[in-house]
């Protein structure tokens, strides 16, 4: 096992803050599913429909709550991985260990996604409500989970980029939370701009720029159609 992956995981666990982190990030969820079950209760009370459609409403609203929290938790573990090492003036040391330069990058990558990973399958009891609610099946978990995966591994490697390039982690953190919040807002702004143009010429892939969009790539797999964020090739 690569020692930068032991040392950052050992340090994680050991702090009270990985451990404080780990259970408000599941009572956030917990609260999640309740707020969602009780104002699905209450809509049954009038009349509206219940079982599978409140699994589906509490899975989704997990998901995307889940995905909230740990895109706003991504940039601070891996952001920081090694401007950490030069504010602690010990990154020279690293470079001269028996460690590659891979190796090491490699540690501190593999180091801050598994923990995140921690988080992010630990949500996996709270989504087994959903499940026994109903409509809800393994495949959308697995989506879901895999999605979720593939976006945190991608903010991570932005994140660990911008920590080579600056020396102190506020900086690396800062610019890499403002990449995330521009490529999101751009990503809005240049769908508004170019959907109309597109649509008119028949461009079945207007939605193109919404690609970018975390929240977007996320509902579009899970099958949310309400404000038009399904990818459909015979759209035009």
């Amino acid at each position: 096992m690569n020692p930068i992956i032991r040392k950052e995981l050992h340090l994680h666990m050991r702090m009270r803050r990985g451990w404080w982190l780990l259970g408000l990030y599941l009572f956030a969820l917990c609260g999640t599913v309740t707020l969602v079950y009780y104002n699905s209760a209450m809509n049954a009370r009038r009349g509206n429909p219940v079982g599978a459609v409140v699994g589906t409403n509490v899975f989704h609203t997990v998901v995307l709550t889940q995905l909230v929290v740990l895109l706003f938790l991504a940039p601070v573990f891996s952001a920081g991985s090694l401007t950490i090492e030069k504010e602690q003036r010990t990154l020279a040391g690293l470079l001269t260990s028996l460690l590659s330069p891979f190796e090491i990058w490699w540690g501190k990558y593999a180091a801050s996604l598994l923990y995140l990973g921690l988080l992010l399958f630990s949500s996996l009891p709270i989504l087994s409500v959903a499940v026994v609610l109903g409509g809800i099946g393994p495949l959308e978990v697995l989506a879901a989970f895999g999605v979720t995966a593939l976006l945190l591994a991608s903010i991570c490697s932005i994140g660990l980029y911008f920590s080579s390039f600056f020396r102190r982690s506020v900086h690396s953190t800062a610019l890499t939370y403002g990449l995330l919040l521009a490529t999101h807002i751009l990503s809005f702004v240049a769908f508004a701009f170019l959907e109309p143009s597109l649509a008119e010429a028949g461009f079945s892939w207007k939605k193109m720029p919404l690609l970018l969009n975390t929240f977007s790539c996320m509902m579009s797999v899970l099958g949310i159609e309400d404000f038009g964020w399904k990818w459909r090739r015979s759209e035009g």
